[in-house]
């Protein structure tokens, strides 16, 4: 095929989430005489919020039953569910979640799967990445002695989370840290940015001739590199609140050479940040995940297939057709049922289409009381077609209203 002609920057890779988050149960009851709490579960790429169940009200087992489906627009770490207290008064409590890594997602994709809830620490909730440069050079001091200068040359920051919805105004503690020394640096603060560019080069002295003394007058002959680490810090500058943790990444400096070390460093959480103080239980989910990865070409080299398609209208017998064949060969239906019932309704084909589909249907049916009651090729695209067009309509008739109220 010719497909290749383009390179490889012709193909896009189309990474899709759908499934459904069906219930919790036992979850941690309110401390007060009303143990019963008003739960709602949110869906979240990295600390990006991408959605949002209703509210069930006075329940510790609520049952959300909402299928949810999108398109992931970017790379990501991290799938996680929290579970939240609705609070009218103050900030919604966050009682649990569970995190998922991108590359464990093939593990429990098509499988319902009770999850436990892990409780929810603000030094572990990271993301980003950072990029550093690190070089030891060796240094002779005014009295002849051989010392070695760590250069630690803070670049830039990549996908730092959102902030109560905005970017954050980052900063970064750059350290050396041994078991008897601390020697902290600060950057610049950064405004409104979640990919700070700081651009600063800190220099740290590692390795201390005899003649060196501390103004504790505490003789330091040579410390021991093999103890010593670079620990990079970031924060958001909280202003008139305490500032925000971001995340940390640490190197031992016995991993450096003579020669300039350059690399990205995905943040990590703090030491103890999974680690709970209790080992109380904060419940459980029950979630149906399908996570997929399609490599997708330019649209002109489905045109054979989108014109095949949009003829299945017009064969006889419609199960003849390419639509009708498709849906059926398609181990998952849903893989092909929506992309299917999106391109029909685009071209004005839809309704021709699953009229046919439901004559066959209707004429193939033995008891008359299990018409359009199974999950039939009909009744699934009325069920995508209602989602794609009604979901909109509600949308522009009814959010002004509610809005107002």
């Amino acid at each position: 095929m010719a497909a290749g002609e383009g390179g490889d920057e012709e193909v896009r890779v189309l990474q899709t989430l759908r499934g459904k988050i069906c219930q919790a149960k036992n979850l941690v009851p309110y401390p007060g005489p009303n143990k019963m709490r008003d739960c709602f579960c949110t869906i979240n790429l990295d600390q990006e919020e991408v959605f949002r169940t209703q509210v069930v009200e006075k329940s510790l087992s609520p049952f959300f039953g909402e299928e949810f489906y999108f398109e992931i627009p970017r790379i990501f770490q991290y799938l996680s569910f929290y579970i939240y207290d609705k609070n009218v008064l103050q900030r919604d409590l966050r009682i649990g979640k569970i995190a998922i890594k991108k590359e464990d997602l093939s593990i429990y994709s098509g499988k319902e799967t009770w999850f436990i809830l892990q409780p929810v620490d603000s030094n572990s909730e990271v993301q980003g990445k950072v990029h550093l440069e690190l070089k030891l050079n060796e240094l002779i001091t005014d009295n002849g002695s051989v010392c070695q200068q760590l250069v630690v040359h803070l670049k830039e920051c990549h996908g730092l989370p959102l902030i109560n919805g905005q970017n954050c105004d980052p900063y970064a503690t750059v350290s050396v840290v041994g078991p008897s020394r601390n020697d902290q640096k600060k950057t610049k603060v950064k405004k409104k940015t979640s990919n700070p560019q700081f651009n600063e080069t800190f220099y740290f002295e590692v390795t201390r001739s005899s003649s060196y003394t501390k103004k504790s007058q505490f003789q330091v002959e040579e410390e021991d590199i093999e103890k010593l680490e670079v620990r990079i810090d970031l924060w958001n500058n909280g202003n008139l609140v305490q500032d925000l943790f971001l995340g940390e990444i640490k190197i031992p400096v016995k991993t450096l050479g003579s020669d300039t070390f350059q690399a990205w460093y995905l943040l990590q959480p703090k030491d103890n940040g999974n680690k709970s103080t209790k080992s109380e239980d904060h419940g459980s989910l029950r979630l149906n995940i399908y996570y997929a990865e399609d490599y997708v070409l330019p649209s002109e080299y489905y045109g054979s297939l989108r014109d095949l398609l949009l003829k299945s209208s017009e064969v006889e017998p419609i199960s003849a057709s390419a639509a009708y064949i498709l849906a059926e060969v398609c181990r998952d239906k849903y893989d092909s049922i929506l992309p299917l019932v999106r391109l029909l309704l685009h071209h004005h084909t839809l309704v021709q289409f699953v009229t046919a589909v439901a004559e066959l249907e209707l004429k193939e049916t033995q008891e008359v009381n299990t018409i359009f009651r199974g999950n039939s090729l009909a009744t699934r695209c009325v069920d995508d077609m209602m989602k794609i067009v009604g979901k909109h309509y509600l949308k522009v008739t009814l959010k002004p209203v509610l809005d107002e109220v």
